[in-house]
């Protein structure tokens, strides 16, 4: 008797599930019997379809910025009413709900008018859902790549806005009209980026009139509002430049009898060149404008070529021993030597005042022929004469050997002096050079719009 009970309950519910099933299979032989799925789902063909879609944004994938292209992920939601499949739930089995493949009933041509894929791919034959009333729900993932206009003025530091542009490739709005689901689209199950910050992501309906054709052409448009995360560039782009321009400054401090001290700033300057070329090329080629990074690379190049170019005076002041002539008063006030500042030089004026001693040579001439009284006055006049005579050679080259060491002790005192001047023209180059890109760096990043430095 227990045997029988079992074998009638699972017969009942055997045959519930199969009947389930029946309806199921009934129903959808019912609404694909002689449909035409290119036919608008329309009773009246005077109405048009009302399609609204939904995007969902999944993951931004890459942004080329040289190419000018965004890839995305995206899950597209549309939903309509067909009104040719419509049934009474009571009528078959209390089901209020069905799922079909999307490529037996309609379904709207709508794409991305900025898409860079092919027409088909545009598209999924996934499942669409249709309820009893006629209501359609169609849902299906898409990897996207559209064309995204893309500004690097402010690179790193950019903003950017990208655009997908939706509407129906063959009907007009008074065959097939759009709307958006609401004013955002969905970012719940967004994916983070690691370059890109997702700040915004709005959908906005617009309807265009051209004139050619009367009709209305609307669009859904989604826009993602972007801001690069700059901390990468930070530290990799901009942090070296800053090096860059620390090690050409302490250039500065290595002596100018060393010969490595040209050579020094060249390399610095032919690395930042190198180092530039490798970012630009992850920049678009764009005449619109400089990018911001370039700017800033150009600025630094200036400056470090600069202070290539003025370790050369330096080093020409170090080695300068031929004509070497007193160096010039602005010059000393210009390299701030002390005693020629400008304050100083202002604030007190000395006279120098130079006594010339003559030498009494007659006195000498006199000692030397004190010994000849005894003589006779023509061995006394010869002896006098010729007296006169070789005290006058050895004066002239004693006055000779004392101009030419004076002359010596002068120029090594003038190359001296000029060593002082290429040292301190080191120094006040450094500090110079370094106000100088510390203020052209300041108002570089000052520059920059509100809200782009973070």
């Amino acid at each position: 008797m227990a045997n029988c009970t079992v074998y009638l309950l699972c017969l009942l519910f055997g045959v519930t599930y199969v009947q389930a099933d029946s309806w199921e299979t009934l129903l959808l032989a019912n609404l694909t019997a002689d449909h035409q799925p290119e036919a608008r789902p329309v009773l009246n063909h005077t109405h048009a379809v009302s399609v609204t879609i939904d995007v969902a944004l999944a993951q931004i994938i890459a942004v080329d910025s040289r190419n000018q292209q965004l890839l995305t992920s995206l899950w597209i939601r549309m939903y309509w009413t067909d009104e040719l499949m419509t049934w009474n739930p009571a009528d078959w089995g209390d089901t209020t709900a069905i799922r079909i493949g999307s490529e037996k009933i309609w379904r709207p041509d709508i794409l991305v008018y900025n898409s860079l894929l092919p027409y088909d791919s545009n598209f999924e034959d996934s499942e669409a859902t249709i309820y009893s009333d006629g209501s359609v729900a169609w849902l299906f993932p898409l990897t996207m790549l559209s064309t995204c206009s893309i500004d690097v003025t402010y690179f790193p530091y950019d903003e950017q806005t990208c655009s997908m542009q939706f509407g129906s490739w063959s009907f007009d709005g008074l065959r097939v009209d759009i709307y958006n689901k609401s004013a955002t689209g969905d970012i719940g199950s967004y994916k983070i980026n690691e370059e890109w910050e997702l700040v915004t992501f709005n959908a906005r309906r617009d309807v265009f009139l051209y004139s050619c054709c009367p009709e209305p052409y609307p669009s859904v448009t989604f826009n993602a509002f972007l801001r690069r995360r700059s901390l990468f560039y930070n530290v990799n782009v901009i942090a070296p430049c800053f090096l860059f321009v620390m090690v050409s400054l302490f250039g500065f401090w290595v002596p100018a009898a060393c010969g490595e001290k040209l050579s020094l700033g060249v390399t610095v300057l032919l690395a930042l060149v190198v180092f530039m070329q490798v970012v630009n090329q992850s920049l678009p080629i764009t005449s619109r404008s400089v990018p911001y990074v370039g700017q800033f690379f150009g600025a630094t190049i200036l400056i470090v070529a600069i202070s290539v170019s003025f370790s050369a005076f330096g080093i020409m002041f170090h080695f300068h021993e031929l004509n070497l002539k007193k160096p010039p008063a602005i010059l000393k006030t210009l390299l701030w030597v002390p005693g020629y500042r400008i304050w100083e030089r202002c604030g007190s004026s000395k006279k120098s005042v130079d006594i010339k001693e003559d030498r009494p040579d007659s006195v000498e001439s006199e000692n030397a022929v004190e010994g000849f009284d005894e003589l006779t006055p023509d061995r006394k006049s010869f002896m006098v004469g010729h007296v006169m005579t070789h005290m006058s050679k050895i004066d002239k080259n004693l006055q000779a050997i004392k101009d030419t060491a004076d002359e010596n002790q002068e120029q090594e005192s003038l190359q001296e002096e000029w060593k002082f001047l290429a040292t301190q023209l080191d120094k006040v180059l450094m500090v110079s050079i370094l106000l100088v890109y510390l203020i052209v760096s300041a108002s570089m990043f000052l520059s920059l719009p509100p809200g782009l430095l973070r």
